[in-house]
């Protein structure tokens, strides 16, 4: 996903129509506040800025955008104006990963979105085997939980058969809020239990067709073949009792966990692939999680967040 801010609101456009072109996800808006509300709401792996738009310009939006980003890498394009001296020394100065000049060519613009969108890919998959091999290194036995190539591999086989058939899919990522607090207060043993305990508890809530796997190092991946809307919102609260309502008793320790749960539903009109069905989801769980604790987003026409009420809850 792209997000695209210039209060000129042909440029935008012109922008987000060449950006499409790629087979992006465009969010276009027109001044530095949007974007970082853009930037806040969903997970995005590119935002190109214009520096000069009024209220808040593109650099000082791009130094909020970095700073809220910090826990992932979020690049960063500003559009500077011909006349505008030091765009290259501007763009250091407001963190920014690239600059491009008006007037630009449509070439030269997919050139540096293209080479943007690669920088952050290769940065994303460096810090995936880097979760990999450090949550590897925390507790061995979770080699033996199903993984992400199995989730993704029982992913593309369901929504297969459900195109097929016309039945209908959710896909659901269930994350474990502030993992590395947990580790740094707790130590990695103690997490890595937690986190085996958590997949067992996941395992118990759902049915014997369902399918369940860690996708990420704190986040686990779920399949509900033949599961309408109100059947995945159903289970949403049952895990959510399951997972945030009873403490994990580790040792001497008693620790409580918030979490986060995506929902991604097939049929949509949107969804036209099983990739697509699992970015909903984790676009679903990203939202969820900037709307606060034990909070749930389910996407299909557009995002849907709620907050389970839970037994015995304040």
């Amino acid at each position: 996903m792209v997000v695209v801010a210039d209060d000129d609101r042909a440029t935008c456009e012109r922008i987000s129509r060449l950006l499409r072109t790629l087979g992006a996800t465009v969010v276009p808006t027109h001044n530095g506040q949007k974007a970082i509300d853009a930037v806040r709401a969903q997970s995005v792996d590119l935002v190109v800025l214009d520096v000069n738009m009024p209220g808040l310009n593109g650099v000082d939006a791009c130094k909020v955008i970095k700073t809220i980003t910090r826990d992932r890498f979020v690049p960063v394009m500003l559009l500077t104006s011909s006349g505008q001296a030091g765009g290259r020394i501007l763009g250091t100065r407001s963190s920014a990963d690239e600059h491009l000049p008006k007037p630009f060519s449509d070439d030269d613009l997919v050139a540096r979105v293209e080479n943007m969108l690669r920088v952050k890919r290769a940065h994303d998959d460096v810090q995936f085997a880097k979760n990999e091999i450090r949550y590897t290194s925390l507790h061995d036995q979770l080699r033996a939980l199903p993984d992400h190539h199995f989730f993704h591999h029982c992913l593309e086989e369901e929504f297969d058969e459900a195109q097929r058939h016309l039945d209908p899919l959710a896909c659901c990522i269930v994350a474990v809020d502030d993992f590395r607090k947990l580790v740094s207060d707790s130590g990695a043993d103690v997490a890595a239990q937690i986190l085996d305990e958590t997949f067992e508890r996941l395992q118990r809530t759902i049915r014997a067709t369902d399918i369940a796997a860690q996708f990420r190092t704190a986040e686990f991946g779920l399949l509900l073949p033949n599961t309408r809307p109100a059947r995945a919102l159903t289970l949403a609260d049952r895990l959510m009792s399951e997972v945030a309502l009873r403490p994990f008793k580790v040792g001497n320790a008693c620790i409580e966990l918030t979490i986060a749960i995506g929902v991604g539903l097939f049929p949509s009109g949107r969804i036209r692939s099983h990739s697509e069905l699992l970015d909903a989801a984790s676009i679903a769980v990203a939202r969820a999680r900037v709307a606060g604790a034990n909070r749930v987003c389910v996407v299909q026409q557009q995002g849907y967040i709620f907050r389970p009420t839970l037994p015995g809850a304040a």
